[in-house]
This record gives structure tokens, sequence and C-alpha cells, in this order.
């Protein structure tokens, strides 16, 4: 009796091509959208550490009555050297980290906590927003712990050392940096000098008024060598002059990312003193009231600059 051959079934060459095109035609639909997704926990996550952030500052004035201070006379190298950061510490659930800051001592970002690290390395989750794929090294270069979130001067005209460098010096509200404590010379929140701003003083209303916004420290030669912890680190280095992710002066911008050719340094601050994030399409705002607003980057610029005052007087649009 002769036995019947079994015919063993596989696949051909060409059916396997077909089986890898096929996967690699999925793989190239879902993983976008699996980018999108992750991107949007990172911004969920952005927000909802601004909306910290507003509680915190909230909390601060309803104990002092006045908002977080950046510093206690003028800028700059005042004792004890502490942006509004540090001091809103009690409030974002580190009253025992801000209980270590040698508060009497000439500059308080060098006081050494018990592992004999500097208070000033400390990264605190809250102040980064997980999208900033270019923050690098946490501490920086100069052993300052860096940050995602800055307060607002409004719209400040902040000069460039380049005077070639200055687009939209003429365009802001209040002239110079705002190093003063007279707060009717101050445009936004606040400045690295340390005017006590109340919400009695934010007369063009708090839901119309940005407090704080993402900032990208790899943009500013201010944030290595202050960080969020010193005075004239990220301290109110920020404002509505600049518009929202102009991104000329980031060490990483490719040509087609730069607005201004010729004015990269990071020492042009009319340029990178401004609020940017990489989010598509603009960046994130925590207001006054302690709502956080998605602001596009095609935002009416006279808009921009009116939610930066708080007290312009000046009737603002949608946006």
């Amino acid at each position: 009796m002769t036995a019947k051959r079994r015919v063993l079934g596989g696949f051909t060459l060409i059916e396997l091509l077909v089986v890898i095109a096929i996967i690699a035609v999925l793989v190239a639909l879902l993983l976008p959208a699996v980018q999108q997704a992750r991107e949007a926990a990172r911004r969920s996550q952005c927000k909802n550490n601004l909306k910290q952030f507003g509680l915190a500052l909230a909390n601060y004035h309803d104990t002092y009555g006045y908002f977080a201070l950046t510093s206690t006379n003028t800028c700059c190298g005042t004792a004890p050297n502490l942006g509004f950061i540090p001091r809103l510490l009690p409030y974002l659930d580190n009253a025992p980290l801000y209980n270590m800051i040698n508060m009497i001592a000439p500059d308080a970002t060098v006081t050494l906590l018990p592992t004999g690290a500097m208070i000033r390395t400390v990264t605190l989750p809250i102040t980064i927003c997980p999208s900033d794929g270019y923050l690098g090294p946490n501490p920086g270069p100069n052993n300052f712990a860096l940050t995602n979130y800055d307060g607002s001067a409004g719209s400040q005209g902040f000069s460039s050392a380049n005077g070639a460098c200055q687009p939209y010096l003429a365009t802001a509200f209040k002239p110079g940096f705002g190093d003063v404590l007279d707060i009717t010379q101050i445009s936004g929140m606040g400045t690295r000098s340390g005017a006590a701003v109340k919400i009695a003083n934010v007369t063009d209303g708090t839901s119309n008024t940005i407090h704080m916004g993402e900032v990208l420290p790899s943009c500013n030669d201010h944030s290595p060598n202050g960080g969020y912890w010193a005075e004239n680190g990220f301290n109110f280095h920020a404002g509505t002059d600049v518009p929202i992710n102009n991104m000329t002066t980031c060490s990483w911008a490719t040509a087609s990312l730069i607005q201004n050719p010729g004015c990269t340094a990071q020492s042009n601050w009319n340029l990178s003193w401004g609020f940017r994030s990489l989010h598509t399409g603009g960046a994130q705002f925590l207001f006054v009231d302690g709502s956080v607003h998605f602001l596009s980057a095609n935002i009416n610029y006279l808009t921009y600059q009116q939610l930066g005052g708080k007290a312009d007087g000046q009737t603002i649009g949608a946006y």
C-alpha cells in the first residue's frame, strides 16, 4: 500500500513580502497616532504644572498680601539672590526644602543641603515640561536647576546687546527691563527687581492678564546662569513683546525656525526673553485668576501685548 505524501503549507517569497509591506503600512499609520497621544499626555502634564503654580501664587498672596517677590531691592545680585519660584516652595508641598534656605545669606542659592549639594541644584518635577526635548542635563552647566516656566514681565521693552536686533522694542508698552520697584513702570506681574504686585494692581482683570508661561532654557542665556533659583536667572525673564515661539535664539534652531537671521545670539534679549514651547502651534499660559490657556503662536500681536499688561486699560479682543 502506497503511503500518501503530505504537502506542508508555507509562504512564498512574494506572500512574505506582501505581509511585511502591510505591517509597514500599519506601523506608519499607527506611529503618528501614538506620538500624538504621548504629546497630548505631556501637554496635559504641563498644564497641570501651571495650575499648581496658580494655586501656590494665590495662597502666597493670601498670606502676604502680594504675589511672590523676585528680589527685595533692585537688580541684580541683591541678597538673598532668590527668584520667585523658591519663595513658593511652602505652597508647592516643599516646606522642608524651603526651611533649609539660608534667607539671610548674601547668596541663598549656595545653601548646602545635608547631602553636601547646593540647594540651587535641586530640580522639582513641577518645574519641568516633559515636551521639552532640548532641556539637556538638569541641573545645567553652572549647577542651577532649570525650568520650563517663568513669570511674565508683560509688554516690557527688553533691549538687546546688539542694537540692530531689537525688532519689538518700539512696540512695548513699557520701556526698559523694568528694574524698578515702581509697579506703574512694570507692564506685567513682576520683574527681577522685586516689585510687590497685588491683585488690586491688576486693573485689567485677573482673567485677562498673563501671570506665567512656558519657556525653553535652551533659548535664553540667563537660564544656565541662574536657573529658577537665582534672582537673575529665569525669574520674570520673559515678556509678551516677543511673539510666541520665536525660536531665533534657540541653540538648536534650524534655518527654517529662525525668524530673525543674524540675531541668534542669546544676549539679544529683545528676542530671547520670550515665551515659547515645543507644543505644536503655541504655548500654555497661566492667568492671574488661576486659569490656564493655550495661546496660538498666530495670536494677534496687539492682543498678546494686552494680555501681558496688567493695567494698560485697553479692551482685549477674542483670543
